[in-house]
């Protein structure tokens, strides 16, 4: 690695943030003590969904006090904008909701949480509520219980960072309508694979001429879970647990994509145009034949983790913006793109990560008939698992078109027809102290127990 490649993944050494974490940890307490709702809400995302009221926060929102500039300053906090009432605050190493430091010293605090639809969340839980904002806006939200001087709301964003509702027209819903159909109706198989891919960035350029760039990434995603749901049973049994509580799948921590090598340089193009940046990146390289990179939108705050193999001499080089020439041998991440296709066409998503409790989710999912994996992260701060993998069919001509060209074995190609191969998975995860990276070394393990030979 160069020295600026060294520099520009020093940026990305994510470390805990134990002291800012607990300071946003003591509102949310504060609020779940004060409010009867708040804490009700927390008890029903823990029973019903196995997950903890902290990773739904959006934002909290708390009184001013005179040295309260000095305080958030220590923990790390910045500024991040600024109204006639109020500033916004938030962490620019770690993982947390966001704090509004309102003008007036009255004890009034705010507790936003995150759902996929503030309707749908009115409508399962039985209130009724004036939504601010309009339908598929850039935020909508709903107050919908103030005791004490503690205000619960829901939020619903779509690709936006602020925090004042946004009006919505005609045109509005009708663009986000008609983008987001263009996506799910798009066509993801085809003989011709490479006039595909190209068909495929026309139609992000088209998307994004439609809703703006922020709009399109957060309508892409929301697309690609639905069609990554559609053939996962883990994640089609933790939707429903959610949705009875309305929240969906807003706790979503990342939406990972595998890639052939001959695609990656083009998938990564694909979501700059959306609005990523690269961040950190893997080096699995000689370790286990593969690397990764992390992008992320800042505005949408959606995260993405892209699979690829790699010779161990690649994990010197940009690779994310650099050529991958085709190989005599196909890796974990490659043949599993040859079996089933590029996440990004045919395959969908290799998995869906999102913020649970993780001994809890497993001790629930198991009760319904879905194992977990050995877990591949497990610390304090950070506990990462599959789900066991869903089988998927696979095509006979596509396994004979690999055994022609000695990719795999006959013996291989014969088990694929015959049982299928692992197709996705879902991933518990859980985040604590504001930690915000991934495991760079454990992961090759897990990777390698992805591979279709070794199931």
């Amino acid at each position: 690695m160069t020295t600026e490649q060294a520099a520009k993944e020093k940026i990305f050494q994510w470390v805990c943030q134990p002291e800012a974490t607990q300071f946003i940890e003591k509102i949310v307490d504060h609020c779940c003590t004060k409010n009867e709702a708040v804490a009700a809400l927390a008890s029903s995302l823990e029973r019903v969904a196995s997950t903890r009221l902290f990773d739904w926060v959006d934002y909290v929102s708390i009184p001013y006090s005179p040295n309260i500039d000095d305080v958030l300053d220590s923990l790390g906090m910045v500024e991040e904008a600024a109204s006639t009432h109020y500033r916004v605050y938030y962490h620019p190493g770690a993982q947390l909701p966001r704090i509004l430091v309102n003008d007036s010293t009255e004890e009034v605090y705010d507790i936003a949480i995150k759902v996929e639809s503030v309707p749908e969340y009115l409508m399962v839980r039985g209130i009724t509520g004036k939504i601010e904002g309009g339908a598929y806006s850039g935020l909508r939200r709903c107050c919908l219980a103030t005791d004490n001087g503690v205000s619960l709301w829901v939020v619903e964003r779509h690709g936006y960072r602020g925090i004042e509702p946004v009006q919505s027209n005609d045109s509005t819903v009708k663009n986000y309508l008609e983008a987001k159909e263009l996506w799910q109706t798009r066509q993801r198989t085809s003989d011709d694979e490479e006039g595909l891919f190209a068909n495929t960035l026309r139609l992000v350029e088209k998307i994004v001429n439609i809703v703006g760039r922020d709009a399109a990434s957060w309508i892409v995603l929301e697309v690609e879970r639905g069609y990554w749901q559609a053939r996962n049973f883990a994640g089609q049994l933790q939707k429903v647990r959610q949705d009875q509580l309305g929240v969906g799948w807003a706790n979503h921590d990342h939406h990972t994509f595998r890639s052939s090598r001959k695609h990656f340089e083009g998938l990564v193009r694909l979501f700059e145009m959306l609005g990523f940046h690269c961040r950190e990146r893997f080096y699995a390289g000689q370790e286990a034949g593969w690397g990764a990179q992390v992008m992320e939108n800042p505005q949408s705050g959606l995260v993405l983790f892209l699979d690829v193999d790699l010779s161990p001499e690649e994990i010197e080089i940009d690779f994310a913006h650099q050529s991958l020439p085709e190989r005599d041998h196909l890796g974990t991440i490659g043949l599993w793109c040859a079996l089933h296709g590029d996440s990004i066409l045919q395959a969908g998503m290799h998995h869906l990560e999102a913020q649970f409790q993780f001994d809890l989710l497993r001790e629930d999912l198991a009760e319904q008939g879905v194992k977990m994996m050995q877990p591949f992260s497990n610390f304090t701060y950070l506990k990462q698992a599959f789900t066991q993998g869903e089988r998927w069919k696979v095509r006979p001509e596509v396994v004979e078109k690999l055994v022609k060209a000695k990719m795999i074995s006959r013996e291989e190609g014969d088990r694929f027809i015959r049982d299928g191969a692992i197709g996705s998975h879902m991933e518990n995860l859980q985040r604590r102290e504001g930690y915000k990276g991934f495991n760079q070394k454990n992961v090759s393990t897990i990777i390698r127990r992805t591979d279709p030979r070794s199931q």
